[in-house]
């Protein structure tokens, strides 16, 4: 397929490298010889230098032979004259990136046959992250609320284990939703049949409608009621709380909430001495507790956390803790901890700043 595309930036540049992995001869059109130079030296991309809106440019490129045109400069208006000059020549698909929605009909008046629109993509794609953190991709199809969308399934969830058809029989999942495919945890992607099992952390790609969304997704995610401690729910909520863990996403602390145990303190009692050995995070419920070390001593109060440095690095402890109220601390072991730091590259960023400043 012979696809000539017009303007050359950053999104032009990018699809037309796309396109030509992909086996298509391509062509860019660009007015900024440093951009047709640039491509053609780095990406092997056939340019012209020149206007996309200029006839003579558009004999040179070849557009009377082209399978596809595409309109990708900053402008509308040149994006709307290269359209009608495309589909004048009797180019048969005509695509366009639209900047303003306020041209979607003079597009359509042009003959383009592929209107994407620059603002709604993301837009779209900003709501679906604010109002569906858990989905990673979600594309719409037709014109109506039906959407495809990405998800991955946590270890510790209901569905994990469960077939395809089990899954969907399931009172909680939506009617009307369907499974399209599979990434397996190794990267292998499959379309799924009704005995394909769902293992955990496999992420699944779903047909759904939009308003359906929410049931679905607390299909997908609700965590197994034997998965975690019966605290779980309340640890979660408590991890959630903590400064360090805040962009941490809840897939990654389910892990934590499962292996973290709630234990009740009474005023005055030892939480650990400096010296111990020891090897858990804490994270205060209710009550306070003192921190004494080298530098001093702090009274912390939910939801305040101690003790990162050996659950870290399983070091002795470096400074003491006690309790100076009743209370109730949620210890975390430091192996989970670990797990999640090479998991999370934001995260083990966030412990380098604890242990640089003397955590």
């Amino acid at each position: 397929m012979y696809v000539l595309v017009a303007g050359g930036g950053h999104m032009g540049s990018f699809l037309a490298t796309r396109l030509l992995a992909a086996g298509h001869e391509t062509l860019v059109i660009d007015t900024d010889a440093r951009v047709t130079e640039r491509l053609y030296a780095e990406h092997g991309v056939v340019t012209v230098t020149g206007s996309a809106t200029d006839l003579s440019v558009l004999e040179q490129a070849g557009l009377k032979r082209a399978d596809a045109a595409v309109a990708m400069t900053g402008r509308d208006a040149d994006n709307l004259a290269f359209c009608l000059l495309a589909r004048y020549y009797g180019v048969p698909r005509v695509l366009a990136r639209m900047l303003d929605p306020q041209y979607e009909v003079p597009y359509k008046l042009v003959g383009a046959t592929k209107i994407h629109s620059e603002t709604d993509l993301i837009v779209s794609s900003f709501l679906t992250s604010l109002e569906f953190p858990e989905i990673g991709a979600l594309m719409s199809i037709g014109p109506r609320d039906l959407v495809a969308f990405e998800v991955r399934v946590s270890p510790l969830a209901r569905v994990a284990g469960r077939t395809v058809q089990d899954i969907v029989r399931d009172e909680a999942f939506p009617s009307g939703c369907l499974f399209i495919g599979v990434e397996s945890p190794e990267g292998d992607v499959k379309v799924p049949g009704g005995a394909t099992v769902i293992a955990g952390g496999a992420s699944v790609i779903l047909a759904a409608h939009r308003p359906d969304l929410p049931a679905l997704l607390r299909c997908l995610t609700a965590p197994r009621p034997e998965a975690l401690a019966p605290e779980a729910g309340e640890a979660l909520s408590l991890l959630a709380r903590v400064s360090f863990l805040a962009g941490v996403s809840r897939d990654d602390l389910e892990p934590l909430a499962a292996e973290a145990r709630f234990t009740r303190f009474a005023a005055g009692a030892a939480v650990y001495a400096q010296g111990e050995p020891g090897d858990a995070l804490y994270v205060v419920k209710s009550g306070a507790c003192e921190v004494s070390g080298r530098g001093g001593s702090a009274v912390l109060r939910s939801p305040a956390f101690f003790g990162e440095r050996t659950a870290l690095t399983g070091q002795a402890r470096t400074r003491s803790a006690r309790m100076v109220e009743d209370g109730v601390l949620l210890a975390v072991p430091g192996a989970a901890v670990r797990a999640l730091a090479l998991r999370n590259p934001f995260l083990a960023l966030e412990f380098a700043k604890l242990l640089s400043a003397g955590a």
